[in-house]
């Protein structure tokens, strides 16, 4: 009875999973040959050009491959989980199976385990390729913590699945309506995907503080610098920090005091900087200003001697893995604690 009631969503299921192997071995083995002939061959030769053309023609198609599995892991709570209970319990189904000698545990634990099995088994087989497909795209597309590239690569999107369906079982068993479980489904783990990468997921392990004296030791790394059009505060860019990290946060330049500055107290340094923010503005950055051009370098050495600091905050590389390890952690032991709610509402108030 389980089976054949899964079974629609098993052979979409199992559909989207053979184009999807197909997709990521076919454009899989041309990136990494085209990487293979071009990049990996340019050795220690100016590869800008090369890079940037490789950039250029799959940082789209990396960009949308990412968004689908994100849509994919989405539309497996949707689909295969908010229906798994809703419907039998919006139809009445669910009598034929419980006046018989099933027992409603046994009924919840064959569903529940049998499409959990599944999405664990697909979405385990898909993050697997996508990560060895995008192995060329990762390090000349940005840090590996980027929300998209996290949350698509190695073992997280294992979690997420099974996180999806055990959403998806819940809100089903809950609402006892198919559709409007369906809705909810989605609406969480869309929130989810939200709060993660924003609130939750750069406190998983303590994050690193590094803080940069302004001074002349500095004025090679600086590129740019940002005004505040509001307040007046400085942000240096450039300032350099270890590869691979997910900067967090940057303060602006400050005394030792911990004030931000302010550029108009050092005109000096800021010529390109008009205090009524006529000069420089940044369209891109509504009420910052930048001021850039072949003096930039100086600023450090022109700030030099007034004790000034800038702060940045990220989450070194090496802690990639154990985050890795403590988001999937999370999203099962969410699942396991939805389950065991499951198992305990259908047994105490259906």
């Amino acid at each position: 009875m389980t089976w054949r009631q899964f079974r629609p969503q098993a052979v979409a299921g199992l559909v989207v999973l053979v184009l999807g192997t197909a997709y990521f071995l076919i454009t899989g083995l041309s990136i990494h040959h085209t990487y293979s002939a071009d990049l990996a061959a340019c050795g220690t030769a100016d590869c800008s050009a090369t890079v940037s053309a490789f950039r250029g023609t799959y940082a789209p198609v990396f960009d949308l491959t990412q968004l689908l599995m994100v849509v994919l892991l989405a539309l497996l709570g949707t689909f295969w989980g908010a229906p798994l209970i809703a419907r039998e319990l919006e139809t009445g189904t669910h009598q034929l199976a419980w006046n018989q000698s099933v027992t409603r545990t046994r009924w919840l634990a064959a569903k529940l385990g049998g499409a959990g099995l599944a999405a664990l088994a697909a979405a385990g087989l898909l993050s697997y390729l996508l990560t060895w497909w995008a192995g060329p795209l990762d390090p000349i597309s940005g840090s590996r913590f980027s929300p998209m590239t996290y949350a698509t690569h190695d073992i997280v999107p294992v979690g997420y699945a099974v996180f999806a369906l055990t959403l998806g079982c819940t809100a089903g068993l809950l609402i006892r309506r198919t559709v409007p479980a369906m809705a909810v489904t989605l609406a969480v783990f869309v929130a989810v995907q939200i709060v993660m990468p924003t609130l939750v997921r750069p406190h998983l392990l303590p994050a690193t503080t590094v803080t940069y004296a302004v001074n002349a030791n500095i004025s090679g790394q600086i590129r740019g610098v940002e005004i505040d059009g509001d307040n007046e505060s400085v942000h240096l860019d450039g300032l350099s920090f270890p590869r691979g990290a997910w900067v967090l946060d940057t303060t602006p330049v400050e005394n030792a005091s911990g004030q931000a500055i302010r550029a108009s107290d050092y005109p000096r340094c800021f010529p390109g900087f008009d205090s009524d923010g006529t000069n420089g503005t940044n369209p891109g950055r509504p009420g910052q200003t930048e001021v850039g051009g072949s003096g930039i370098g100086d600023i450090g050495s022109c700030l030099g001697g007034n004790t000034l600091h800038e702060s940045m905050t990220y989450q070194p590389a090496s802690h990639y893995w154990p985050m890795q390890w403590i988001e999937t952690g999370i999203c099962l032991a969410i699942s396991a604690l939805m389950s065991g709610f499951c198992f305990w509402w259908i047994r105490r108030r259906t």
